[in-house]
């Protein structure tokens, strides 16, 4: 794949560029889910080699996600974390970093606080270069850069990844989104990132995606925001399935803003994925559920109905993966188990679901050693 990136990337980076640029339009799909090798419902061992995926159907899923919250103390430890990369990639998984990064306003000079919903504090303007919080910034992207160079595979390789900074840009969410930061200061701050990472500390390992929340409506729309071809190698999108009923119309908006980002991607000679995804429960009779109710959902078929909207559409058809959020506990997860004799109501159609010839799960990787 031609990037057009300015730095040297690593030989398997480029393998891996060329990984996901083979799903355009191959009728396939990779699965992929967050914290899945270390962070689960079934799991006893929290070092990679287990998933609540692999206990319900064999397989590990394609893609996993990890985040630099692990690098403070959140979700993980960032030591912990690297033998969970070299594990995960052992086993054929492509990983992926996203970055819930913390307000920089808060903690004082040394502290990192977890608060990427404190929007409070005028935190992108005060860590780009000439502000105040600008050398603390940087020990943190210092860490990721870190973190890059540590993971290694069995020839001492770095592990090729994909990085996602600045998620759900467009939303209220974040103290880098729209609300809070203009267009051309989010841009700014991206390519500042980017450059610091990959020209000052030298990460060759890193693709990167772009990933605003849907869904969108037009080209014009998605690429308000976007970094440019120099920053970016995956054109992503955040849209998850909220209260799901028949005839609620997600499928036909996540068509259609895939087809959108498609036609993007062509453009720019760059490669679809859906960077998060999952169905949704929220309110129901029995509680309020961030993910999948442990009961009573009112869709369960939708993994299979997932893969048949994505299938249906050419943007769909363009998409390297999927990747739905983490199963936290029992009352927070987005993929089924089963546990103690508790089988979830959407385990079999998960199976189903993973079991499908357009689906690819782990390994994916020709030299990869299975543990």
């Amino acid at each position: 794949m031609e990037s057009g990136f300015r730095n040297e990337r690593s030989p398997k980076l480029i393998e891996l560029l060329e990984l996901l640029k083979g799903y355009t339009g191959k009728d396939k799909i990779m699965f992929g889910q967050q914290n899945a090798g270390h962070i689960g419902v079934t799991i006893t061992n929290n070092d990679g080699t287990e998933s609540d995926c692999r206990n319900l159907c064999g397989k590990h899923p394609a893609v996993i996600g990890v985040d630099t919250l692990s690098f403070l103390g959140y979700e993980g430890k960032m030591n912990d974390l690297i033998k969970i990369v070299k594990n995960l990639h052992k086993q054929g998984c492509i990983v992926t970093l996203s970055s819930h990064m913390p307000n920089f306003t808060l903690g004082g000079d040394e502290f990192y606080d977890f608060s990427p919903n404190n929007t409070d504090g005028d935190c992108a303007r005060r860590i780009m270069k000439g502000g105040d919080l600008n050398a603390k910034y940087l020990r943190f992207l210092d860490m990721i850069a870190d973190f890059a160079d540590k993971c290694v595979d069995l020839e001492g390789d770095p592990i090729p990844m994909i990085f996602r900074p600045f998620h759900e840009d467009n939303g209220d969410w974040f103290w880098w989104g729209r609300k809070y930061l203009p267009d051309v200061d989010y841009v700014e701050l991206f390519r500042y990132t980017i450059d610091y990472l990959m020209y000052e500390k030298g990460v060759k390992n890193f693709a990167v995606a772009y990933s605003p929340n849907g869904p969108v409506e037009s080209g014009e729309e998605y690429l308000e925001r976007y970094p440019g071809d120099d920053y970016v190698d995956i054109m992503g999108l955040d849209y998850y399935h909220d209260r799901p009923h028949s005839g609620d119309g997600y499928f036909k908006k996540l068509q259609t803003s895939l087809d959108i980002i498609a036609q993007c991607a062509r453009l720019h000679d760059k490669v679809v994925a859906l960077t998060e995804t999952g169905y949704r429960a929220l309110e129901t009779p029995e509680g309020y559920y961030e993910g999948l109710a442990p009961s009573g959902n009112t869709n369960t078929t939708w993994f299979t109905d997932m893969l048949n909207a994505i299938l249906s559409c050419e943007g769909g058809k363009m998409c390297a993966y999927m990747l739905i959020w983490a199963n936290f506990s029992d009352t927070q997860f987005w993929l089924p188990y089963e546990k103690d004799g508790f089988r979830h109501e959407l385990a079999d159609n998960f199976t189903e679901f993973a079991d499908d010839d357009h689906v690819t799960m782990a390994p994916v990787f020709d030299f990869t050693t299975v543990v």
